[in-house]
């Protein structure tokens, strides 16, 4: 590793952050595993290890067995030690959960929110919990384009885009990072945990799939293509509703019609070739409160009647599209808990 120089103080806050999201990824660790993840000395390892421990940020989980020197202690992150703060939108519903340094969900609860300014609630909730517990981050889950701390949302009376600045807005007021993250993309990395922790034998590495969500009029979509969601040039990727198909009329037009079982099927392996086409992805998720849980046996059967093997996915459904959000969410949230210092090499 090449050797970087920095201040004293901003070089030991880079070493704890990489010390803490070691500790993180690796779930446990000793010292020279720790040392050989980021290449910090193993004296300045052994030091921070020392006052995290008197911080009661870390706790020892014993000895690993002698490789016949002596025996390694083992530590982890203490999990209840730092907390981050997750809200999730959608309609008029504002979920809060709490997760721990893990992303684990402690606590959740449920509002609705009939005039939608969730803001002030999430201002409400944000208020108790940073005067019990050290909140590290703020997860945002939003229905519209993300742009930075921002997001455009569609007015409900003009079909015109605005902006909502909810993520900058909070994050000034409490001085804490926040996530911000369009909730179809929160809910497809969602999905893609559930998926993995059920069949963890499944490579977790360079997944390529697509989330398909249906509701009343609206289809989109969240991609993902070697373990990366795709946003596109201006964050559009996903909008399939958007799409003219036939008569001057959109997807989403077309969607809203009253179709037979027949009808619906043949357009549903519309929209799935469609996608294998662009992403050739290797599963293709359903979901979504409109969908016909029924047809989606012979949805499956017409795409595979008509795609080569090569290009044909595996069709998988999400019965909870809550549960993939508040995952998603939760798994963002913590990944920036300690992104605080990090030395570039220019």
């Amino acid at each position: 590793m090449d050797q970087l120089t920095a201040k004293p103080q901003v070089l030991k806050q880079a070493n704890l952050s990489m010390i803490r999201k070691t500790l993180k990824e690796k779930g446990s660790a000793t010292r020279a595993e720790i040392a050989g993840a980021t290449q910090i000395s193993s004296t300045t390892v052994r030091s921070i290890l020392s006052e995290m421990i008197e911080n009661d940020e870390i706790e020892s989980i014993g000895h690993d067995a002698s490789s016949g020197g002596r025996k390694a202690e083992r530590y982890r992150l203490r999990p209840d030690r730092y907390h981050g703060a997750v809200f999730c939108i959608s309609g008029q519903e504002l979920h809060s959960l709490l997760i721990n340094a893990c992303g684990e969900i402690q606590e959740t609860f449920c509002l609705e929110v009939p005039d939608r300014n969730f803001e002030r609630e999430m201002t409400s909730v944000l208020d108790d919990l940073t005067s019990r517990i050290e909140i590290r981050t703020i997860g945002i889950g939003v229905p519209g384009i993300v742009e930075g701390g921002s997001y455009w949302k569609k007015n409900l009376t003009d079909d015109k885009l605005y902006r909502v600045d909810i993520g900058e807005r909070i994050s000034e007021k409490y001085k804490i990072p926040v996530v911000l993250e369009n909730n179809l993309n929160a809910t497809t990395i969602g999905f893609v945990k559930c998926y993995q922790n059920q069949y963890p034998k499944e490579p977790s590495e360079g997944i390529n799939m697509a989330y398909l969500h249906f509701s009343k009029g609206c289809v989109s979509a969240g991609f993902i293509a070697g373990g990366r969601i795709i946003r596109g040039n201006s964050n559009f990727a996903g909008e399939l509703g958007l799409i003219p198909i036939e008569d001057g009329r959109t997807l989403d037009e077309w969607m809203a019609d009253t179709l037979d079982d027949v009808q619906y099927t043949r357009l549903m392996a519309k929209i799935i070739y469609w996608v294998c086409g662009i992403l050739n992805p290797q599963y293709i998720a359903l979901a979504g409160e409109d969908l016909r849980k029924d047809c989606i046996g012979p949805i499956s059967d017409t795409v595979f009647s008509y795609l080569s093997q090569p290009m044909m996915p595996e069709i998988l459904y999400s019965s909870d599209v809550w549960m993939d959000f508040h995952h998603g969410m939760s798994l963002l949230t913590a990944g920036k808990m300690f992104e605080e210092v990090q030395l570039i090499k220019e």
